[in-house]
């Protein structure tokens, strides 16, 4: 049986542990109220940019034909792109993503191509077979410092001159404080699909049409819009992945609060046990002594 002493030792072992991740339950539910309010704005943003792209595509005869719409009759190579977390303690917020990679990219004909952001992500992603394009590691809480627009243009550079035949995003969704799911996007070929709920219907959209000047030409405007709208999808998935991380964290560390609580509660009965146990042995200690002496 473990000494007084011990024992006592566990109990502010946990305690300490305790602390701890109660102050990260804290520092994630003050992070996650920011994060959670710029994903929301993100996808008002990004309905908003993928109505005005199909609008400017109807004004823009040439726009169907254009090299980010035009998908391959066959892929032979995708390019992967996965969103987790630099840092562990959140659950299976990191291991959810690496595992729907792993159960989404099963077709043996298909060459893939990895880019991995996150720290965490980049360890997992190196036991795919293919070929890693690039990593990102350290990343931190700003997303306008991750070099997303460095990643979109790379893919869609490689797109255009057929070194990629499609190129999928993962990323865990943010929906609320207890539901995030890990969602696969097409990012390219683009979708000229409107967003949203409250789709324009076509007799609004040929409305619209009549009351629209372009300056730029429509030509200029949509190439634009195209490339803006790759890089805001990048955008949108890694905000939306920090809010789930932060979510998922805070849950996870309430768990271990809760889990620390239950466990000092068993120590300190144990204790009290084992310092009873050690009271009785040494009164039986002296009364037998007493007896003996007599």
């Amino acid at each position: 049986m473990p000494s007084l002493k011990a024992i006592r030792r566990r109990i502010a072992t946990v305690q300490n542990t305790k602390q701890i991740t109660r102050a990260m339950k804290l520092v994630s539910t003050a992070k996650l109220r920011r994060a959670q309010e710029a994903a929301l704005s993100g996808r008002v943003f990004g309905e908003k940019l993928q109505n005005a792209l199909a609008r400017v595509c109807l004004d823009f005869p040439g726009g169907s034909g254009h090299p980010l719409l035009s998908a391959r009759e066959e892929v032979r190579t995708r390019r992967v792109i996965a969103v987790a977390a630099d840092r562990g303690l959140c659950g299976a917020f990191n291991v959810s993503v690496f595992k729907e990679v792993r159960a989404c990219e099963t077709d043996p004909g298909v060459v893939l191509e990895t880019v991995a952001l996150g720290r965490k992500m980049t360890t997992m992603m190196r036991r795919i077979e293919g070929r890693s394009i690039s990593d990102y590691e350290n990343l931190g809480e700003d997303i306008v410092m991750w070099p997303l627009a460095e990643i979109a243009e790379k893919s869609m550079a490689d797109y255009t001159a057929g070194g990629c035949d499609e190129v999928v995003l993962y990323y865990t969704k943010f929906a609320s404080l207890v539901s995030q799911q890990v969602v696969r996007e097409v990012v390219l070929p683009v979708s000229l699909l409107p967003a949203g709920e409250n789709q324009a219907s076509a007799l609004e959209f040929e409305l619209m049409r009549s009351m629209t000047g372009y300056d730029p030409e429509p030509e200029q405007l949509f190439s634009y819009l195209l490339r803006l709208a790759v890089v805001t999808k990048l955008r949108q998935a890694a905000l939306d992945s920090k809010a789930s991380e932060h979510a998922a964290r805070m849950r996870a560390m309430d768990s271990a609060t809760r889990n620390a609580d239950e466990l000092i509660g068993k120590l300190r009965l144990y204790y009290n046990r084992a310092r009873q146990r050690a009271i009785t042995l040494e009164l039986i200690d002296i009364v037998g002594g007493a007896e003996a002496l007599k």
